[in-house]
């Protein structure tokens, strides 16, 4: 008797569009998407165990996006079943906004604390000088901003 597993294989969700945003990677100007990606250990080619959770918002265009934790995701989640409720027309837009207290809140801290913070930030070192560090669009590694490809997954970040 053989058994035949694998690992690796992917399933993606995607919750639908969350906010306006400007992407840094294409520079253009529209609504991102939540994805949810889960990677799972598979059985006779079945997926039976989920062991890695990973949420992005990605630009529509280019594909390219950010990292997300568990609690921004959830934040985010509740916006993007909302927009796409009230898109399908299965919600007025007052139900809209009952469902999300104050939706513009939401959008102004996920832009602000996810999109623009977690590319590009600036720190300080030992002496005080101040030294740049750019988060790669495609895997999210860290990176000096000297740099013009990422050290981790060698995609162009300038």
């Amino acid at each position: 008797m053989f058994f035949i597993f694998g690992w690796g294989h992917q399933i993606t969700k995607n919750y639908g569009v969350t906010f306006k945003n400007r992407c840094s990677s294409c520079n253009n100007e529209d609504y991102w998407q939540l994805l949810r990606i889960t990677t799972w250990f598979t059985l006779f080619f079945i997926p039976v165990i989920p062991y890695e959770r990973k949420y992005f918002l990605m630009c529509p265009i280019c594909e390219k996006g950010i990292y997300l934790d568990s609690n921004k995701f959830e934040e985010l989640k509740n916006l993007a079943e909302a927009n796409s409720d009230l898109i399908d027309k299965k919600i007025t837009v007052e139900e809209y906004n009952q469902r999300l207290a104050s939706p513009k809140k939401i959008e102004e801290e996920a832009t602000a604390g996810y999109i623009e913070g977690e590319i590009e930030r600036e720190t300080k070192d030992n002496d005080n000088n101040k030294v740049g560090i750019i988060f790669c669009s495609d895997c999210g590694h860290k990176n000096d901003i000297e740099n013009n490809f990422c050290k981790n997954c060698g995609e162009k970040i300038k």
